[in-house]
């Protein structure tokens, strides 16, 4: 009797369950959880509102601006997963950015007197400021908020490239913002981020660089403002060594990019956009013939997104302006409102 009852209340818990199982299955399926998507961004820095224009890619009208502070004269951005970090040009400070939240996180001050040019991710954590007025980079944890002792570099560091194991610091040699001399780089080890070596290079004031499809460093040169003597140096990265200088980049171009087919896509606020075959060096559309984006023959930046369409930007530095997303035979395909003076865009990925 004893083992009967013991059977007798298992079967009871057992239609128990069973019951409560069929009875939850009334309602049906539970639907699932959405899994996050990736979603393309990109972020335009408008210099002289001090903003950051965030849009999706895919829908640029859905669109976000951020203020950056009360002051400063940012040229430039470098942006991470949910992240840009933008230095605050002659305020000694970086900016840090939730791109995808489309909040002002923090200020991180950086060495009195330093003010603030270049930078570049080192990874997740840790990216490199130009310092130009003293000479050297800072190391800086935007997540924690924190500065790493500078690092000495050349004269007037202002842009950076990233490259495996190594980052190139462009140094335009400036003194008084007039060129000095011929520009250098400073190669430092990512990990110890230590100076492993300085390569001279031939043009004056360099102001961007990319590193190429054929694995040189390309540097771009801006020259004397108004003496219309940009150029180009190819750096070759396993002798670390300037292997070609190539005169004839009009005046004053600023920024740089590769696109999908290998060739090298360069802006001026004197010419527009004018493209160079690396494979053949010699351009395809030479300043002279430069492309004028919707019709005006000045830019003041450019990038590609991951699909590989152009984007240039219209340096309007009164009102706020337009980057403009061009077709294959380059007329404007989408106008974009950003905010005054866009100088630099740059494009990220994060998942919603």
């Amino acid at each position: 009797m004893k083992n009967g009852g013991q059977e007798q209340r298992l079967i009871l818990a057992l239609a128990l369950a069973l019951g409560v199982t069929a009875c939850g299955n009334d309602t049906g399926p539970t639907d699932p959880v959405p899994l996050p998507q990736p979603v393309e961004l990109g972020v335009v820095l408008g210099s002289t509102d001090l903003s950051l224009t965030i849009f999706e890619v895919e829908d640029p009208a859905a669109s976000t601006q951020v203020g950056l502070g009360p002051d400063g004269s940012p040229v430039t951005l470098a942006v991470r997963g949910d992240l840009a970090v933008v230095p605050l040009g002659l305020v000694p400070a970086v900016a840090i950015v939730d791109v995808d939240a489309g909040v002002l996180l923090r200020t991180i001050s950086l060495p009195t007197g330093s003010g603030a040019t270049g930078v570049e991710f080192v990874n997740d954590s840790i990216v490199l400021v130009a310092n130009p007025s003293l000479n050297s980079v800072t190391p800086v944890n935007v997540l924690r908020g924190t500065t790493q002792p500078e690092i000495p570099v050349g004269r007037f560091p202002q842009a950076m490239v990233a490259s495996g194991d190594r980052m190139y610091v462009l140094n335009s040699e400036l003194e008084n913002f007039v060129p000095a001399g011929p520009a250098s780089v400073s190669v430092l080890d990512a990990q110890s981020l230590t100076v492993t070596n300085t390569i001279s290079l031939t043009g004056e004031n360099a102001a961007a660089g990319a590193v190429g499809p054929d694995g040189r460093l390309y540097v771009l040169h801006s020259g004397s403002f108004g003496a219309g003597d940009g150029s180009l140096s190819a750096v070759n990265l396993a002798t670390e060594a300037e292997t070609e200088h190539h005169p004839g980049f009009g005046d004053f171009p600023s920024a740089l990019a590769f696109g999908p087919g290998g060739d090298l896509h360069l802006t001026a606020f004197s010419f527009g956009l004018a493209i160079w075959s690396t494979d053949f060096d010699a351009f395809v559309r030479d300043p002279a013939d430069a492309i004028a984006p919707d019709g005006v023959p000045s830019a003041s930046g450019l990038g590609f997104d991951s699909a590989g369409r152009l984007y240039t930007l219209a340096p309007d530095c009164v009102s706020p302006s337009v980057a403009n997303r061009l077709a294959s035979d380059f007329s404007v395909d989408i106008a974009i409102a950003v905010g005054s003076c866009p100088l630099a865009i740059a494009f990220t990925v994060v998942e919603r």
